[in-house]
């Protein structure tokens, strides 16, 4: 069970870019297509290099991967059931966490707070939590992103009524970068099995290079 995070974004460039989408399955290299935005299609293809990594690294799995899914839509190993794993980015980085027990993440920038959004999207103990808050953007993509990992962990997705969600005591646990840039969120791991990988260094397409 581990998290990696990646959050050198300038590092993959073009190249690296184009060498990895090369090594991605047809339906993800499709998926990475879809984004009209050049920095999103690198960003869904660092998430399938994480993947891929973490699988090689935790658990010595290097063939290439096949997905299937369940009935609310959310990816599963075809050939590795018993191996769960979710994956987000924004465009500060990538995350993949790879569990043996279901497992949701999310990564968000930290953006300028909208005190509608949070009306519309806070319980109201969330409202007054981020009401008595010093950094008003930071406490509400804390809440966001909890209420992201929680969903992803059950494959439901973002749901109508996010007012009806209280995060506040829930089993997410809520990361923040040291520059309070972005914020990520995990669901279905402890402290004690969280196991957070940084990258320091690019991973390379290189890894891949024999799938």
């Amino acid at each position: 069970m581990a998290v990696y995070l990646f959050d050198q974004i300038e590092t993959f460039t073009d190249d690296l870019y184009d060498q990895s989408l090369a090594l991605l399955p047809a339906e993800r290299q499709q998926k990475a297509a879809a984004y009209r935005q050049k920095i999103d299609r690198k960003l869904s293809v660092l998430a399938y290099v994480l993947l891929n990594y973490g699988l090689k690294r935790e658990y010595g799995i290097t063939e290439k991967i096949e997905f299937s899914y369940c009935a609310k839509g959310k990816p599963l190993l075809t050939h590795y059931p018993q191996l769960h794993f979710n994956l987000s980015h924004c465009q500060n980085g990538v995350i993949c966490a790879i569990h043996r027990s279901a497992v949701g993440v999310d990564i968000e920038r930290v953006e300028v707070y909208d005190a509608d959004l949070a009306r519309h999207v806070c319980h109201e103990r969330e409202l007054k939590l981020i009401s008595e808050s010093d950094n008003k953007a930071l406490a509400f993509a804390k809440i966001w992103t909890k209420k992201e990992s929680l969903l992803k962990k059950t494959g439901e997705g973002l749901v109508d009524n996010l007012k009806k969600m209280d995060t506040i005591d829930s089993e997410a646990i809520v990361l923040v970068d040291p520059a309070e840039a972005y914020v990520f969120s995990i669901a279905g791991m402890s402290f004690a099995e969280l196991g957070l990988r940084p990258i320091s260094g690019l991973v390379s397409s290189l890894e891949f290079s024999h799938y």
